[in-house]
């Protein structure tokens, strides 16, 4: 069955090890679109650094960021919002600059990154992914600035990501965790996850579950590979993650998405 609504991993998905989008990529997802489907990008990212994507492609889309804290429509209004407190927010970066030294914070409201003011790596390298600066503060209280977090971006060695991961999900039992990269610990209010803005989307768009499909290539995509009717794996996920009983695809620089929406022609 043709789907109505196909969605989309970004980094490690939709994008190549050049965080760009293929030419048989976009040449499918236009195909797709043109047919009749909604194509909808699900990412981690903030918006500002999902629109540039979505404007290469010549479209208009509805997007999920924030692995599902903000959902906005193809005119990028605001749909549904999933926010934590500044207060809340101020006390966890506190705590990871006392306790968790060898990790860096971030802090995102909307379109507004901001980030711990020591010169990292890490925070560059993000700067590098993205194509966005973050505003660096030089002290936690600065959060207070923000009128509601959407999320904290943790960045680290991945054996410090390893050690530190289970203590924090404990620690915080309260909110939404993830590793969405080896380097990389995400938090976010509590029922925040790609599995229940895909859900969310396919009732607001009124799709049933066996005209969706999906596509990830990472733990944090795995709830919204299970809840569409057919989710994809790329070829570049985790054994772990292909072990599971999901459909596979080629990885993202072959045209993995390309070649599951061009077979849904044939």
């Amino acid at each position: 069955m043709f789907p109505k609504l196909v969605f989309s991993d970004i980094d490690g998905t939709l994008l190549n090890s050049n965080h760009q989008i293929t030419f048989e990529t976009k040449k499918a997802i236009l195909k797709t679109v043109a047919a009749g489907s909604k194509f909808i990008p699900v990412s981690a990212r903030m918006p500002a650094a999902i629109l540039p994507l979505i404007e290469s492609l010549g479209l208009r889309m509805p997007f999920v960021s924030y692995n599902g804290a903000l959902i906005c429509d193809e005119n990028n209004r605001e749909l549904n919002s999933l926010t934590l407190s500044t207060e809340l927010a101020e006390e966890i970066c506190q705590d990871i600059e006392n306790n968790y030294p060898e990790l860096v914070w971030n802090v995102y409201s909307a379109d507004f990154w901001l980030a711990t003011d020591a010169d990292h790596y890490w925070i560059k390298n993000e700067e590098s992914i993205v194509g966005l600066k973050a505003t660096r503060c030089r002290t936690v209280e600065e959060i207070a600035k923000l009128t509601a977090v959407h999320k904290l971006l943790l960045m680290g060695p991945t054996s410090k990501v390893d050690q530190y991961l289970p203590l924090l999900k404990t620690k915080y039992h309260q909110l939404a965790i993830n590793q969405s990269a080896p380097h990389l610990i995400e938090i976010t209010a509590n029922k925040v996850e790609k599995s229940q803005a895909v859900l969310w989307m396919m009732n607001y768009y009124q799709v049933a579950l066996e005209k969706t499909i999906a596509f990830g290539d990472n733990f944090n995509d795995l709830g919204m590979l299970k809840v569409v009717g057919n989710g994809y794996v790329m070829e570049n996920a985790p054994q772990e993650l292909k072990k599971l009983n999901f459909k596979q695809t080629l990885d993202n620089n072959h045209d993995g998405i390309a070649q599951i929406l061009n077979h849904l022609f044939e």
